[in-house]
């Protein structure tokens, strides 16, 4: 924990169950100004639904979710990408017959003032995004 700083993000007692079967347990995380973390641990561990609680995917569980030192409850993951965070998916099949462009503006895509996709931005900006990771 740096000294002096607050969290930018913190978990306190995240506990989930699906059912009967408690994935998560009191997990506590913070998260600080610069830092990058990375989330190991075998299948059925709970990765996938911490990041999920995370991204606002699973919106009912219990502990307390903060954001800059203020309570947070994301109603859904479009709440979350309007707080800054978005997670991408670890399943590869979801959108397999949808180009690179789509697949990274998924429900996200650039709309005109109709409501109709702005393809041409779409595939500009998608590839401007890549091209900064060096695909």
């Amino acid at each position: 924990m740096p000294a002096g700083q607050q969290p930018i993000l913190e978990l306190q007692g995240i506990t989930k169950s699906f059912g009967g079967v408690e994935a998560l347990r009191g997990v506590d995380f913070a998260l600080y100004p610069g830092e990058i973390h990375g989330l190991v641990g075998e299948n059925g561990a709970g990765k996938s639904t911490l990041m999920k609680i995370i991204a606002g995917v699973h919106t009912e569980f219990s502990g307390r979710f903060l954001i800059d030192g203020r309570e947070t409850h994301f109603r859904s993951a479009r709440d979350a990408h309007a707080a800054g965070i978005a997670m991408v998916h670890q399943e590869l099949s979801v959108a397999p017959d949808l180009t690179v462009a789509e697949n990274v503006f998924l429900g996200n895509q650039p709309t005109n003032a109709l409501g109709l996709v702005q393809w041409r931005r779409m595939a500009r900006e998608a590839g401007e995004q890549l091209a900064r990771f060096g695909i």
